[in-house]
């Protein structure tokens, strides 16, 4: 059986592409299940993004946002009411689309500082 090889600058759209194993090692776990949660996370993230130039490929680092999004989606699944998973006293909080994906697909502009006092905007 040969490796897939993926289409560059594109979505991750089947759960056997490699890429999806880089940011997400336990994805393996969950087989042909996560071709929903892709689209999905993929669709997330293309609206919450700025705009490509037509017949632009999708950033790298989308696709990163993408595969953080999908596993933040298949979480939810198995969150409680109080929007948090795991056991007493170890719990994490899931959120709809947390900063991490929002920075990769919106990378915030740094200003430059130079030391000294700093002037409000």
């Amino acid at each position: 059986m040969s490796t897939p090889t993926p289409e560059e600058g594109a979505w991750i759209t089947e759960s056997t592409d490699p890429r999806l194993g880089v940011l997400w090692p336990g994805s393996a776990d969950y087989g042909d299940d996560l071709e929903l949660p892709l689209t999905v996370a993929a669709l997330q993230c293309a609206e919450f993004a700025p705009v490509l130039p037509v017949g632009a490929p999708t950033p790298p680092n989308w696709v990163a946002a993408q595969i953080l999004q999908c596993r933040a989606l298949v979480r939810a699944g198995i969150v409680g009411s109080g929007d948090q998973v795991g056991g007493y006293g170890e719990t994490v909080t899931v959120f709809p689309m947390d900063w991490t994906v929002k920075n990769l697909l919106r990378p915030r502009k740094g200003r430059p500082y130079f030391g000294g006092r700093r002037v409000a905007p």
